[in-house]
């Protein structure tokens, strides 16, 4: 018989299924063995920028398109993860094994997933069981790092199990040069018999300040669990996640005799090397779905509890003075969340001219917090809260066949929060009800026309709420301080709602024989009213209603395959934010003269979002795929920290390579997985840029002459640099 070629694309294809609007995803079995987490998989998603203190496996958010982490939604299999008590879902502690891609979605987001986020959301989807398989993996990485895994499928009671296990250690510290410093100790000032000496000595050291230094603090210990039973009607899933890491000071910027960072000999106590947090999370789901001809119906129980303390033993052995700042010498903070939905689609009219997928979407989530903490003033904000969120959506996926498949998908979405967003009266005179937001009504469009030439067009747009959470109202115990006035009030947060609306185009298809291709580029626009931002002072931070502000930017994706040899993966984003009108830290209008550390006319930036980012992957496949060697480059452009003070871009390149060394089936069998991450080591090397990057040092000499230098700064948190791993796989 004639060969018949069948070509098509399972991602393109999914791509399609999963939403009307953009939507991306990664794959970590793709990557196995590399020592990836799901943070360094989001990092090759478009629109999606991925932040990290210090290490690998430290708290870590991501934002999309410029949105604070806060705007994002994380699910588990469509489950929320964020909880009221966090600035934003800690990604570093999703677990890698057991988990079959990750989904990002921008802009509009399907009516199956809860509330509506402003920045977008990402969904973890774990493995579907099916046969007996299960895979047993161990590697060590710099900085004596570990990484061990196993995952294994079998029929059990009619259905399939699946259990996922998998811990990550490292000890984390690294090497790095303090910028300051070393500019510090090249400096010489005129002492009172005329002689130049060393700034040290200004300071009555006894010699000059360490300029190679080791990273302090890094130290993570993180254990992920899944359980999941299902057949075709019920599942049942358990997931435990402990972890246990330090927690890095930042590096000082300003003064020699500040620059006492990762110096333990240098620092009383080993304060910056004694902080600790613990986690233990555990989550459960109890689900049911089933078919009634053309409508699917499903049900789930969830119900999860995280356990998070916090202590600093050296700020508790001085006593009640110190133990009373802000939590700072220890706090407990306990969450636990009960919840139910549903969903429900409907399908009505497949074959004729207009057809119809209605998806609903409804869910109630009672949340409790209780918090215990070494700070008697600020305690009577923490003790024993709950809040309560209901949802309703519907979804419509309409196909006009007349015009060639045209999707149009309208979504209206119903939100309701209830908690004690408050408390005290004086507040409840103007918002009654003590923290009862009421409801948001929320909608969205979406359009979709694919052609025959391999061409796509389409567009989003719809309108999005986001309520404060607990960590923004009430802080986290150390740092993030409670959100009072001057005489100790609450000061309310308002709800963020914003606009938002992308348009873009895309094509799949062949370059020639052997060459396929496919890409998508977007152009998108966001406007957020009452924007939640991040309020600094030298005694704490709390979080406030910064005003308006506009995101602007566009993405690019795509992948080049070369027969079955060669292929490239590109993600590209450029973007901007600012601030539309009055900024409402101090009320000065958005697009005007600032006070002196501003330039006349220039915009308010929104800080931490980066102009520019940027991933390259080139695989390379050998001796019938028993080979794979694969080049990775990474860009972030600059990310401003202050309107004036930047990080300056950073690019890494990694190296690496996986070889079948025993096949006993196809796919199957031992593996070795090789590389460098960082190859030049430029991660510790980072440091900040800008107009006002270089801080002033000022001194005196005898005659009372002042000398001002300018000092070049690390960033705040330096990052590992060159990391070398290796991983043996057995799949079975």
């Amino acid at each position: 018989m004639p060969i018949v070629m069948v070509s098509g694309n399972r991602d393109l294809d999914l791509r399609e299924s999963l939403s009307p609007g953009v939507v991306s995803f990664a794959r970590p079995d793709e990557v196995k063995g590399e020592h990836k987490s799901i943070p360094d998989l989001l990092d090759q998603i478009p629109g999606v920028y991925v932040r990290s203190q210090s290490g690998k496996a430290h708290y870590t958010t991501a934002s999309i398109r410029g949105s604070a982490p806060s705007q994002v939604n994380i699910y588990i299999d469509g489950i929320p993860m964020n909880l009221s008590n966090e600035m934003a879902a800690d990604i570093s502690t999703l677990p890698i094994s057991g988990i079959e891609r990750v989904e990002v979605y921008r802009g509009t987001t399907p009516a199956r997933f809860s509330g509506a986020p402003v920045g977008g959301a990402i969904n973890i989807v774990t493995k579907k069981p099916e046969d007996f398989v299960g895979s047993v993996s161990a590697g060590k990485r710099s900085f004596n790092s570990e990484q061990y895994a196993t995952t294994m499928h079998f029929p059990l009671l009619g259905g399939h199990m699946l259990i996922a296990l998998d811990r990550d250690t490292t000890e984390g510290n690294f090497e790095y040069t303090n910028k300051s410093v070393k500019a510090l100790n090249g400096l010489q000032f005129t002492d009172y018999g005329g002689n130049m000496v060393p700034v040290w000595q200004y300071y009555m050291l006894s010699g000059p300040l360490p300029e190679k230094r080791t990273r302090q603090a890094n130290r993570v210990d993180k254990e992920n669990a899944i359980f999941k039973w299902e057949n075709q009607r019920f599942i049942l899933k358990f997931a435990a996640t402990d972890l246990d890491r330090m927690l890095p000071s930042m590096v000082a910027g300003v003064g020699y005799i500040s620059q006492y960072g990762d110096l333990p000999q240098y620092t009383p106590g080993n304060f910056n090397q004694n902080m600790r947090q613990v986690m233990r999370k555990r989550e459960a789901i109890a689900g049911w779905r089933d078919s009634f001809g053309p409508v699917d119906a499903a049900i789930n129980l969830t119900w999860l509890k995280n356990s998070q303390s916090y202590r600093n033993p050296f700020l508790s052995s001085l006593g009640p003075h110190m133990s009373n700042l802000y939590g700072g010498a220890w706090n407990d903070y306990n969450t636990t969340r009960r919840g139910v939905s549903g969903d429900l689609t409907w399908r009505l009219n497949e074959d004729g001219r207009f057809a119809h997928q209605v998806e609903f979407h409804t869910e109630y989530y009672d949340e409790d917090l209780d918090v215990t903490l070494s700070n008697t003033t600020q305690a009577r904000f923490l003790s024993g809260m709950s809040r309560q969120k209901r949802n309703f959506q519907i979804q419509d996926m309409i196909t006009v066949r007349p015009l060639g498949n045209l999707q149009i998908t309208p979504v209206i979405r119903y939100e309701k929060l209830k908690g004690p967003m408050l408390s005290n009266s004086y507040y409840d005179s103007w918002m009654p009800g003590n923290g009862n937001l009421k409801s948001k009504t929320t909608g969205g469009l979406s359009v979709k026309k694919n052609f025959d030439t391999g061409w796509q067009v389409f567009g989003n747009g719809g309108t999005y709420v986001r309520f404060p959470n607990f960590y923004e109202i009430y802080g986290n115990g150390f740092g993030m301080i409670v959100g009072v006035d001057s005489i100790g009030n609450m000061r309310p947060l308002l709800p963020e709602t914003g606009r938002n609306i992308d348009i873009g185009t895309g094509w799949q298809g062949k370059l020639g024989k052997d060459v396929r291709a496919n890409f998508r580029l977007t152009a998108f626009q966001r406007k957020t009213d009452t924007n939640i931002a991040l309020f600094s002072t030298p005694i704490g931070a709390q979080y406030t209603n910064g005003g308006p502000a506009r995101y602007r930017g566009i993405e690019f994706e795509g992948s080049l395959a070369m027969g079955r040899r060669y292929d490239l993966q590109l993600a590209l984003t450029k973007q901007s934010a600012y601030y539309t009108g009055d900024y409402s830290y101090w009320g000065y209008p958005a697009t005007t003269s600032r006070p002196e550390w501003r330039f006349p006319g220039e915009r308010i930036r929104v800080l931490n979002v980066p102009n520019i980012v940027a991933n390259a992957r080139f695989n390379m496949r050998f001796f019938n795929n028993a080979l794979t060697a694969y080049v990775e480059a990474n860009h972030v452009g600059r990310v401003h920290v202050d309107q004036d003070v930047y990080e300056k871009p950073l690019t890494t390149v990694n190296l690496g390579a996986n070889w079948m060394v025993a096949k006993t089936s196809p796919n199957k069998g031992l593996r070795l997985a090789f590389g460098v991450n960082d190859v030049f080591n430029k991660g510790p090397e980072q440091e900040l840029g800008g107009p006002g990057y270089a801080r002033s040092h000022l001194i005196h000499d005898p005659g009372n002459h002042a000398r001002t230098w300018l000092i070049p700064n690390n960033v705040a948190y330096p990052r590992q640099g060159r990391t070398f791993y290796a991983t043996l796989n057995w799949s079975y």
